[in-house]
């Protein structure tokens, strides 16, 4: 009788190592699991004996690419840069934000107290760098579009955000606007200047406006009923 033995290479998944979900380089949507080659001693083909790990790697559970486990490395590096970029923009247009809405209120030489609301509302919002916020606030009350800071803001807003984040935070500036009531002349020339400044038509001014009043209509209306 022949014994016959040797040796073959099996595939495992290494079932304690995490799933990266939606992660594979190749075709976008596919899990990717960690797998290893191990070589086992073989008796008449049957693997009885566990030897050596041949290779480990991540595979993917769609397009069945295979990478080297340095890929998590890589991917992880990737999602942090993903959120350290999401949370520069989000500093981008914060900054932006309060700077053309304490501008904003104080164009008309009365900073009202209506204005002062809207702008600690917003600045509320970005509890995280509320402080840097809070100094930038003050600088521009104080001292206006010195050393045009105020429209450096918005430049570095145009050049790294999207023109829907520019509409919002040019929205926000004229509900600063008409907070107290009135527009002045004053304040619409600002408001165009600023359109300009993010690469949008003026006349996109008048837009805005009609649709801030009409929410506001709609928002007293509501209050009536209840």
């Amino acid at each position: 009788m022949f014994i016959i033995f040797g040796t073959r290479g099996l595939k495992h998944t290494v079932s304690e190592s995490p799933v990266l979900s939606n992660s594979c380089p190749n075709c976008n949507n596919g899990n990717l699991e960690n797998k290893l080659y191990r070589r086992w001693f073989t008796l008449f083909f049957i693997p009885i004996i566990p030897l050596d790990v041949v290779d480990r790697f991540y595979e993917c559970d769609s397009c069945k690419s295979a990478y080297n486990e340095g890929i998590k490395t890589v991917l992880q590096r990737s999602q942090e840069e993903i959120k350290e970029n999401q949370k520069h923009a989000k500093l981008v247009f914060a900054k932006a934000l309060v700077a053309s809405m304490t501008h904003m209120s104080i164009i008309d030489g009365d900073f009202a107290k209506e204005e002062e609301r809207e702008i600690m509302d917003a600045i509320e919002g970005f509890s995280e760098i509320k402080d840097d916020l809070m100094v930038i606030h003050q600088d521009v009350k104080e001292n206006g579009n010195q050393n045009n800071q105020v429209f450096n803001f918005l430049n570095e807003a145009r050049s790294q955000l999207s023109s829907e984040a520019l509409i919002n935070i040019l929205a926000q500036a004229a509900v600063v606007l008409l907070a107290d009531g009135s527009i002045e002349k004053e304040e619409e020339d600002l408001m165009k200047e600023y359109l300009i400044a993010c690469g949008l038509p003026k006349d996109m001014y008048h837009t805005l406006i009609d649709k801030l009043k009409r929410k506001d209509m709609t928002k007293i209306k509501k209050e009536q009923m209840n």
